[in-house]
């Protein structure tokens, strides 16, 4: 039976990267819907938090999905994903965040774990998923947090190369220090073709776990 998958994006970034997982992993007949409104990370990043009147927004358009048929709706960016919590106690669909499986993973491959992000906004709920995570698989866990603030502004000019430059250094060193690195935006994956295999065994990012997770929930829905 055809299903119905919302996609909840703050921005045109994470079209594409979380796109091509979809296409790749999902069977066929899901129906992917996107509703992009960069709306929400602007004013959360004007307030430093995300504000009463952008959850409220972000729950209208999970209702919204929900009213419209669509099976299941997928958090695509970090810095709201507290939003998701509020959006599931007001609709019978699954709500997912992309982000949920990379901080349950992360756990298991810690105890030292370092959160890379390019929105400062991201740091706080993608700690606050690592420490849930990490008590309810009773760890301990140690986190630092890191920023590199210009290099979000960047890729959403397009520019790519610049993006990737800005975070590389601070992702090898992160790798050098801790037992893993968390890239703590879907759109940092950008950076990936161009990190060494050594690198890369200590860095996670959510795009394709969020998506697995996604491609699980659907097809539970069929049982």
């Amino acid at each position: 039976m055809k299903k119905i998958l919302t996609v909840l994006h703050t921005g045109l970034t994470t079209v594409p990267v979380i796109g091509r997982l979809l296409e790749e992993l999902l069977p066929p007949d899901v129906v992917v819907r996107n509703v992009v409104d960069d709306s929400l990370l602007i004013d959360t990043r004007k307030a430093g938090f995300m504000t009463e009147d952008v959850a409220n927004r972000i729950v209208s358009y999970v209702k919204l999905a929900e009213s419209h048929g669509s099976d299941c709706v997928l958090f695509a960016c970090s810095s709201v994903g507290p939003a998701a919590d509020m959006a599931r106690e007001e609709v019978r669909i699954p709500v997912l965040k992309i982000d949920e499986p990379m901080a349950e993973a992360a756990v298991t491959r810690g105890p030292r774990i370092a959160i890379l992000a390019t929105v400062s906004t991201t740091l706080k709920p993608t700690r606050d998923l690592i420490e849930k995570a990490a008590k309810e698989q009773g760890a301990e866990v140690e986190i630092q947090t890191f920023l590199s603030d210009k290099a979000f502004d960047v890729l959403s000019a397009g520019n790519v190369a610049e993006h990737n430059r800005l975070l590389i250094g601070d992702i090898v060193k992160c790798a050098s220090e801790f037992d893993v690195v968390v890239l703590a935006q879907a759109s940092m994956t950008n950076i990936l073709p161009e990190l060494t295999e050594e690198v890369m065994g200590k860095v996670l990012t959510s795009p394709r776990l969020g998506v697995l997770r996604t491609a699980q929930v659907l097809e539970g829905l069929n049982s």
